[in-house]
């Protein structure tokens, strides 16, 4: 179990290092490159988009094909990727590889989705996805301060070597480890794919599942996006600094995986999404009434990515019992949806509607009374799958 646990965590930090450890250096990139802020921020929302595409082709291919040769394809081009931004002197030559990124990083962090489901069932499944949710909770703690303490040392470009140089450790580590899963007949025709997917998505237990990782998770990209240059701008941070100062949102990413971990044995899912849900009340509080304060915005930023950490693992786990058969696809059509539909939106919100940390809270308390809604129907229609 620890072999394939372990994997799966590797796997799940493959993306999450692409996508975060650039978060930080934004300024540094946007000065480098030449770009304007809202370009800098097209780049982190390209990997993104292409992430979300690739997701709609590979969750199909790992369904027909396993886990074995998607892992490898995909970490090739995640590894090609990772060099374009290593020697990006240029805006385009760094955006060829943050699209390269997206495309590559789609296979790990979907056979890190299903690889559990596939592997493990009952009280084993319910325990490793919690532990894999507290990995996640990890790496997005660690990867803001390590990319500040690296470009520190050696430029945002040199930062991308590291990265390389770990996604060769997982490749060696996945080669030795990495099984190859059942195929299935699942047709890979475009009609047949857009069939799968139109089912799903007019299918409304599936929507409000998804509900629980496409809103918090627009709330993440928003902010994400939209903190380095505020604590730049407002409050005089440098790269290294705000790398230091992103860390503490993601010790609420953190508390909220561990606290899943611990309920999740006696408690139903829901149960969960209900009982950590408040802490988005409590980010709105701190939004409108100390907006002044450093620490008072990262802290609402924390309370946030609390309820992300709460809500990962019930999605993960109902997801697998829901469509065991199709996980891939399933998964893939949320990650694209969050991917592509909802990091647009978040792009969009930040360069029109973002206006300062007010503004914010009236984002926040949105998507919390959606997400209050989006509860409220799940116990009609999934209390009994969730106390399984």
């Amino acid at each position: 179990m620890f072999q394939v646990v372990f994997l799966a965590v590797l796997l799940m930090s493959c993306s999450q290092i692409a996508s975060q450890i650039y978060i930080p250096v934004l300024p540094n990139i946007t000065d480098s490159l030449q770009l304007t802020p809202s370009q800098g921020q097209a780049a982190v929302i390209s990997y993104f988009t292409t992430l979300g595409a690739a997701q709609l082709l590979v969750g199909p291919l790992r369904d027909k094909f396993g886990d074995r040769p998607l892992f490898f394809s995909g970490l090739g081009i995640l590894l090609l990727g990772t060099v374009f931004c290593s020697i990006a002197s240029s805006a385009e030559v760094f955006f060829i590889g943050r699209v390269l990124q997206g495309i590559g990083a789609a296979s790990p962090v979907l056979i890190g989705r299903t690889l559990l489901a596939a592997r493990l069932s009952g009280v084993e499944l319910k325990s490793a996805m919690a532990t894999l949710a507290m990995s996640v909770s990890v790496t997005a703690i660690c990867s803001p301060f390590l990319a500040g303490v690296l470009s520190g040392w050696v430029g945002w470009q040199g930062m991308s070597w590291f990265a390389f140089a770990y996604y060769v450790l997982i490749l060696v580590y996945g080669y030795r480890i990495m099984q190859q899963s059942s195929k299935t007949t699942l047709s890979l025709r475009p009609n047949a794919l857009f069939y799968e997917y139109q089912s799903l998505l007019l299918n409304r237990s599936f929507i409000s599942l998804a509900s629980l990782k496409w809103l918090p998770t627009f709330l993440y990209l928003t902010i994400q996006l939209y903190l380095p240059f505020l604590l730049a701008r407002q409050f005089g941070l440098e790269s290294k600094a705000i790398g230091q100062a992103m860390m503490i949102p993601m010790f609420g990413l953190l508390i909220g995986s561990i606290l899943t971990k611990v309920l999740q044995r006696k408690r139903s899912y829901l149960d969960i999404v209900i009982w950590t849900w408040p802490a988005l009340v409590v980010s709105v509080l701190l939004l409108l009434f100390a907006s002044g304060s450093a620490l008072a915005v990262l802290l609402a930023y924390a309370a946030i990515m609390f309820v992300f950490g709460a809500y990962f693992p019930s999605y993960m786990h109902l997801i697998g019992v829901l469509h065991p058969e199709k996980a891939g696809t399933a998964n893939a059509l949320v990650g694209a949806v969050e991917l592509l539909f909802f990091s647009c939106v978040a792009w969009v919100v930040n360069k029109w509607l973002l206006s300062g940390v007010e503004s914010l809270a009236v984002l926040v308390f949105g998507c919390a009374l959606l997400l209050f809604l989006t509860w409220r129907h799940l116990c009609t229609v999934f209390m009994p799958v969730c106390k399984e």
